[in-house]
């Protein structure tokens, strides 16, 4: 009875130890970048990752703003960690500098752009995801 004891402990303690290094594995972080072309290099340049739980109300996970240079063509790289899963990828040039992408009747009144998209109608996430699970460097937005 004590050995069944000690090898049901046993066991118990290798599944949660297996367990905690699986989770763990899932948490690293892998560097998404690119550029964003298109803009005029006059405002600030957001690039947006989504998620798909907070891609239909437009609510990113991360946001990083870049300024260009001015006067020069406009090419921003950009750099950002996210963790292993599907994401989809937008920018936006600020025009008027209130940190937001302006709409006009679901049309955006500033350039916008996502990754994988271009042409009319709504973007959708399936059709513009990247699923993430190794670093990707490839990453190419470009404003109208």
């Amino acid at each position: 009875m004590k050995l069944k004891s000690i090898l049901l402990t046993i066991f118990l303690s290798l599944f949660l130890l297996s367990f905690f290094s699986i989770a763990k594995a899932d948490d690293h972080l892998h560097t998404v970048s690119g550029s964003v072309t298109g803009c005029s290099s006059k405002h600030a340049v957001h690039v947006l990752v989504y998620e798909e739980s907070g891609f239909k109300g437009m609510n990113h996970s991360q946001e990083s703003i870049y300024n260009p240079e001015k006067g020069s063509d406009c090419n921003i790289s950009f750099s950002m960690q996210v963790p292993s899963g599907p994401y989809a990828l937008a920018s936006f040039e600020d025009k008027n500098g209130n940190g937001e992408l302006d709409f006009f009747f679901f049309i955006p009144k500033e350039p916008a752009g996502f990754y994988q998209f271009s042409g009319m109608g709504a973007p959708k996430f399936d059709k513009m995801k990247v699923d993430v699970n190794s670093d990707i460097d490839n990453i190419e937005i470009v404003l109208p």
